[in-house]
This record gives structure tokens, sequence and C-alpha cells, in this order.
């Protein structure tokens, strides 16, 4: 017999919700900065089951381009789900704000810093967000307040407001407040950035994880 669990329920949510339930998430508080405060989660109602879910719960990671922090994030929370044996209730993908590098790969020096720490290139393409995205994911990670900003405005109803939140509220070890865009910067930006998205995406997971009640 299968445990059903209602996910982010909108008067009793513990994940991700930051307004007046805030005290509950054991996150610094100071990296709430995107989000307004005082207004109830956007959420949708989604039920999951237990180890047997219908439809994975689907995480989109959102930068700049889609070559650099997303595609990062993207590769280092798949390998995390995957270690855990995860694949079929957790699924994630990355979009870039812009189209510009649609078609891409993931920038060479984050693929470098990426291996260096483990992670191997599974051959992602960069792609826009479309707006279909916001409702058909369940999480819309943005990397900094642009991105954050952005996809807001895509939401032109404040439906999906809920959904969207930094990447930098799941870090515990950093204090950055967003994961910095490298792109124009030195090996050492990529390799910080690749720091700062392991911390965040393993919080993110566990969190998943203790919601999912896996």
């Amino acid at each position: 017999k299968h445990r059903r669990i209602l996910f982010l329920n909108e008067r009793h949510s513990s994940f991700l919700c930051p307004m007046q339930y805030s005290w509950v998430f054991p996150f610094p508080m100071h990296k709430l900065f995107p989000l307004e405060m005082g207004l109830p989660p956007a959420y949708p109602e989604k039920e999951m089951t237990s180890m047997n879910a219908p439809e994975p719960y689907r995480v989109l990671f959102v930068c700049l381009g889609n070559i650099c922090r997303s595609p990062a994030a993207e590769i280092i929370f798949k390998k995390m789900v995957a270690e855990q044996g995860l694949e079929h209730l957790v699924e994630s993908d990355s979009a870039g704000m812009i189209g510009y590098h649609r078609g891409c790969p993931p920038d060479s020096r984050m693929l470098t810093a990426l291996k260096k720490y483990g992670y191997e290139d599974p051959g992602l393409k960069s792609r826009p967000v479309r707006k279909e995205d916001l409702e058909q994911f369940d999480l819309i990670v943005g990397m900094d307040r642009e991105n954050l900003r952005d996809l807001k405005r895509l939401d032109k109803k404040g439906q999906w407001t809920g959904k969207i939140v930094p990447m930098c509220f799941f870090t515990t070890r950093f204090p950055d407040e967003e994961v910095p865009d490298p792109y124009y910067g030195g090996q050492e930006g990529f390799e910080h950035v690749v720091k700062l998205l392991q911390d965040g995406c393993g919080n993110l997971l566990e969190r998943l994880k203790e919601q999912l009640s896996l």
C-alpha cells in the first residue's frame, strides 16, 4: 500500500515557502531576497505517491544563456539523483532566458571545471525558456536576480510565482546570494560556481526527499 502525500499544499507546505511559513525552513533568511514576503505560495496542489509516483517531480534550472551555470546545475543535480536511484521520481532540465546560444554545448571552461570535480558532459544543448515551462515544471530555479525577475515577467498573471526560487536559497556553505556568471572571468570563477551548485543541489535534493518521504 503506497502512502500518498499532498505535495506543497498551499496552507501547510514547509518547502520553498519563505513567506509566513519561513520559520520551518533551515536556510538563512537573508537569502530570500527575490521572493515577495507575506504572500502564499503559488504552487498548485500536487499529489505524489512515494516511490511509485505516476509523474516525476520536475526541476528546471535557469541562467542567462544556458551554457554555464544552469547546464552545470542540471549535470550536478542529475548525477546526485542517479547516485541515489531516484531518476524515476525526480527529473531535471535547464534553459536560458535568451536564445542566443540555442543548440550550443556548455562552455568548455565550465565542462573543464565540472570534470575536475567528477562530472562528465552528457551532451547537453542550450535552449531558451518557454512559457509552457512555467506550467510543466514543478520548480524553477534561477541563478541570479535578473533571471528571477525575467522569469516572473514571463508569468504575466502571477500564476506560477511560487515555483520560481533562487539557487542560493539552498546553499549553506557559502555567503553568496546569487550564483555569479563566470563567463567573463577566469577558470577559478567556473570552479567556484561548481562548488556553489554542489552545495545548493545537494540541499535541494535532500529537501525533496523529505517531502516525498524517500
